[in-house]
């Protein structure tokens, strides 16, 4: 069974085993419950409670007949309803977290002392972490990437939105890579808006966390075998790491595209 398709049928809200009914019955007119065990080996008890949930989300209907009970999948078409829906929920929901965004800040209490630390753990935790990045008040990182990283290695959507959400954002970059082989791939507006650099060889092969400098805090996201990151605000390591990162980004390579 093809894992794009159901992979995608996941990321709008089905199950992995409601996406492998659904895939398997939209082959039959209707089908059986004995039949669907049969095809995909998932039991009984599981198919059953599956199908239900499908009924409710509007892609399966039920037919009942003597002794016997026959399920039709419905047509493709209304996955782009059950999309929809999806999509109208989240702004319901946006709206109301941004009702009550002004409440929080009210009741929220700034640090007394301009130093703090915050541990993100797992893939979730790194979101979170980054999404504090992606929102700095001076709309500028300088960034050091190793070629292997958090992003390269997790999923190729997110990566998508990462890059998207930093464009839209209006936020620009001073970057510093282990390799220069994606450069290929980039144009001159990529160019404009990362101004990558390569570092020295020495440095290639040496470490695995990405950092991103930016207003006054530090963001270091580990691998994605670690699945970890850290914030750190304070104006002195900021300063100290910002002047490491000068040091570097003159004595780096800067990257050109031959026309």
């Amino acid at each position: 069974m093809p894992r794009n398709i159901i992979n995608t049928l996941k990321k709008i809200g089905l199950t992995d085993t409601e996406s492998q009914l659904y895939i398997t019955g939209l082959a039959y007119d209707s089908i059986e419950v004995s039949e669907l065990v049969k095809q995909t080996t998932i039991n009984r008890t599981t198919i059953y409670h599956a199908l239900e949930t499908l009924i409710q989300k509007g892609l399966v209907t039920k037919h009942e007949r003597p002794d016997k009970s026959f399920f039709t999948m419905t047509d493709p078409k209304k996955l782009e309803k059950l999309f929809e829906e999806k999509i109208s929920l989240l702004e319901l929901q946006k709206n109301e977290l941004l009702s009550i965004i002004p409440l929080l800040q009210n009741r929220h209490k700034e640090a007394k002392s301009d130093f703090r630390v915050i541990h993100y753990e797992g893939i979730e935790g790194i979101k979170l972490a980054v999404e504090e990045a992606l929102y700095c008040k001076d709309g500028h990182w300088d960034i050091i990437a190793p070629k292997i990283n958090f992003f390269s290695d997790f999923d190729r959507d997110y990566a998508k939105y990462f890059m998207n959400a930093r464009r839209n954002r209006g936020v620009t970059a001073r970057s510093l890579w282990e390799t220069d082989i994606i450069h290929k791939n980039l144009n001159p507006t990529d160019i404009e808006f990362r101004h990558p650099r390569i570092l020295p060889e020495i440095m290639h092969g040496k470490f695995n966390s990405v950092i991103i400098l930016f207003d006054n805090k530090i963001l270091l996201i580990s691998s994605l075998k670690e699945k970890s990151a850290i914030l750190i605000q304070s104006r002195d390591l900021h300063e100290t790491l910002s002047a490491i990162f000068e040091g570097l980004y003159i004595g780096s390579q800067p990257i050109k595209i031959t026309q």
